[in-house]
């Protein structure tokens, strides 16, 4: 998340973790309420062997 020049990570994930489906993550964003930010999904693999980040069907609901 990205707040002018603030960056906040709001979670990190790696191949260690991982699923075998699809998992619906949450995170609460109210305290950017009212503020223009950029959410952000960051991926990193090296060489030696690949892993696959997949994003779908991402929102922001403002209550």
């Amino acid at each position: 998340m990205v707040d002018g020049s603030t960056t906040t990570t709001l979670a990190t994930y790696s191949n260690l973790n991982k699923n075998t489906t699809y998992t619906e993550k949450t995170f609460n964003l109210l305290a950017y309420k009212g503020k223009t930010v950029t959410v952000k999904f960051l991926g990193a693999e090296d060489s030696s062997l690949q892993t696959s980040f997949v994003v779908d069907d991402t929102a922001v609901t403002v209550p």
